[in-house]
Order: C-alpha cells, then sequence, then structure tokens
C-alpha cells in the first residue's frame, strides 16, 4: 500500500469514527459506497447523507473522502478535522480511557522488556500525561499545577499482555474543571487524553514518518495548537528513551479507538525529531499580556451554547506578518462577527505562545473592534 493510499485509509478510519460516535446511523450500501445518515438532533431536514468508501485505494477516493470531512466540519462548526475527532472521542461516555502501547524491537520478542527502557517510557509517559493535562487547562499556575498532578497520580498502570511487549495506561473518567462563566471550557480527562494523543499522532505522522517540511504557516499553527515545549519534550523522550526499533500506540475511550504508529525508528527519524524539539525550544515562548490589533481571517462557531468561539486574526507583531487564534465568548464573538462584516480591524489583550510566527492566546483579557 502506498503512503498515500494509507493516509486515505488513516481519514476513513477516522471519519467512520466520528460518525459512529455522534450517533449517525449507517444505511444502505452501493456502488462500494456505505450511507450514514444524520441523528435527529441535528436537525437536518430532507434527505441528507455522507458517504464512505468500502476501499480507500480506490481513484478519486481522495476527493470523496475530503468532502466528507468538510462537510462534518461545517456541520458541527469545527476549524480543524483533528480537533472535532478529538471531541467525538473525549464525549464517547463515561469508562475509563485506556492508553496501550506496543513496544517491538529484538529484546521484547519473548514479552520481556529491559526494565531501564520500561522506565524510561514510565517517566515519561507520566510526565506527558501531566503536561497534557497542564496545556489542555491554559498554562503553568500552581491550580493548573495541582490539578495535572492529581490527575496523574490516578492513572493506573495495567497487567502487561505478552505478544513483543504491550503495556496499558488507565485513565479514570473525571472533570479536571468545570465550564465557568469566564468563557472557560469544561476539561474532563478524556480531553486530556485525546489531546495527548492528537499530539503523539503528530509526532509519529508528521515528524518521524514524513519529509515534508515542519516550518510552514500550516505546521506551526497545528504545532502550536498541540502542545507546549515541556508536552513536547517529554513525548519526544517518551519515544526516543527506551531505545526501540518501533513503538505502536492505542486509544480507546468508549467504542472508539485510534492508533498511532513510530514506525521503525531509524537514525534519520531520531535526528529529525530531536532537531525540530530544538527549533521547537528556540522559537517558543510566553507572551505576557500582549496587545495585538488586525484583521480577521477567519472565524467559527464551534458551541454557541458554550461560549466556544474561535477567531483567527493577521497582524504585524515585532515586524513579522503574524497569525492569532484565540477563543472568545458568545458576546465577543457576535461583536467580532460584526466587524468582519464591516471590515473592520479588532484588538485582543492577553497572554499567549508565541511560535515565530503564530500566537495563541490562552486567556482573553480584553476584546474590542
Amino acid at each position: 500500500m502506498s503512503h498515500r493510499s494509507e493516509d486515505l485509509s488513516i481519514l476513513a478510519e477516522k471519519l467512520q469514527t466520528f460518525l459512529t460516535a455522534s450517533g449517525w446511523v449507517e444505511g444502505r450500501q452501493a456502488k462500494g459506497l456505505r450511507f450514514f445518515y444524520p441523528p435527529a438532533a441535528l436537525g437536518i431536514e430532507g434527505k441528507y447523507s455522507i458517504a464512505l468508501p468500502d476501499d480507500s485505494s480506490k481513484p478519486g477516493v481522495d476527493t470523496l473522502l475530503h468532502a466528507a470531512a468538510d462537510s462534518l466540519l461545517d456541520l458541527y462548526g469545527y476549524s480543524r478535522f483533528g480537533e472535532m475527532v478529538e471531541s467525538a472521542a473525549s464525549n464517547a461516555d463515561s469508562s475509563p480511557a485506556r492508553i496501550s502501547t506496543r513496544f517491538v524491537d529484538s529484546s521484547t520478542r519473548w514479552g520481556a522488556m529491559p526494565l531501564l527502557a520500561f522506565g524510561e517510557f514510565l517517566n515519561h509517559m507520566g510526565a506527558g500525561l501531566y503536561e497534557s493535562a497542564k496545556f489542555k487547562l491554559g498554562g503553568d499556575n500552581n491550580s493548573n499545577r495541582v490539578t495535572a498532578n492529581t490527575f496523574a497520580n490516578e492513572c493506573l498502570l495495567l497487567q502487561t499482555k505478552v505478544g513483543s511487549f504491550i503495556a496499558s495506561i488507565e485513565v479514570p473518567r473525571t472533570t479536571l474543571r468545570q465550564a465557568d462563566l469566564f468563557g472557560h471550557e469544561a476539561i474532563d480527562s478524556n480531553k486530556v487524553c485525546s489531546s495527548l494523543f492528537s499530539a503523539i499522532e503528530f509526532l509519529n505522522a508528521r515528524v518521524l514518518n514524513d519529509t515534508e517540511s515542519l516550518y510552514t504557516e500550516e505546521s506551526l499553527a497545528d504545532a502550536i495548537s498541540l502542545f507546549d515545549v515541556e508536552l513536547l519534550e517529554a513525548l519526544s523522550k517518551m519515544i526516543l528513551g527506551p531505545g526501540m526499533d518501533t513503538i505502536e500506540f492505542s486509544l480507546e475511550t468508549g467504542a472508539s479507538t485510534r492508533t498511532s504508529s513510530t514506525g521503525w525508528i531509524t537514525e534519520d527519524k531520531i535526528t529529525r525529531l530531536k532537531d525540530y524539539v530544538a527549533f521547537i525550544k528556540k522559537h517558543f515562548r510566553g507572551e505576557d499580556n500582549i496587545t495585538v490589533t488586525g484583521s480577521i481571517v477567519e472565524l467559527r462557531s464551534r458551541d454557541p451554547e458554550g461560549n466556544r468561539n474561535y477567531i483567527r486574526v493577521v497582524t504585524d507583531f515585532q515586524g513579522e506578518r503574524t497569525f492569532i487564534s484565540a477563543i472568545l465568548t458568545n458576546e465577543q464573538y457576535q461583536r467580532a462577527v460584526d466587524a468582519h462584516r464591516t471590515k473592520r480591524s479588532v484588538t485582543i489583550r492577553g497572554n499567549g505562545m508565541r511560535l515565530k510566527t503564530q500566537i495563541r492566546i490562552t486567556n482573553v483579557a480584553d476584546f474590542t473592534v
């Protein structure tokens, strides 16, 4: 199977996982296609369906799959496909999430694993869970550190399975933060695990198993939405520290399962990952109390009832053309829509994280038109 066909197969699998988790019902099959029909809660009138192919390697399938993904993004109001998949996985049910890891190496062939290598993995997986929780909560302050530490301590290492060497970590379903009147979303353990796994997927697919540039505007925007320096370091050490030939990850949340693999970890892959971590460490920095004024280039209402409204602004920041992203309250979002309609600039003030020409505002203190 070619790399492109494999990517399309993964996309088709993720689309089906999202549809199933979101209550879509599989109906008729015709001409190599399976048709999924929306739940009544979406309020779609008339006949409507999403078609997925039985065989993702056939010609023309890429257009069909990307059209399906775009349709779902519009229906559910998400700005990125990965975020949509993450949301569906986190809301699947109340059962604990489970992160399984399969280590493939000559030393694990008989169901055993070197003690120091396993200790290296557990140390950085624990750090990854802690840093992921802190990242999703909004940054490094005492309250978030205490909550993230409690969350990581509640995770359980389950009995290992024989076969190469497979270890599973159970993450109890718990709420780390309730939604509040200031626009902060509720954060539960499944959202943390899904966010963590999205970061692992990015490192496996885009850093280890791709040769395309990691420093395009799109890649930088993905990076700043997935991790900070501490989380990236923990995950890179978790991958490289045990010294395995291959590591395969899976995440189970309710009926949904996501998988991701490092592939064969070659010296070139190790160098590419280390170089990427060094680049992020050099350019990723916190920006406190910044004020930016610019033109709106993207608006999306992710959850009209829950103050989850996305804005992206382009501006000149310290002499560079820079993109600013933030989450707005419903009232702020309505003012942003009016400003965009009349082509007026907006001003955002708050604390954020910067990665070269991308800034993610983590705490909007003020929004004016």
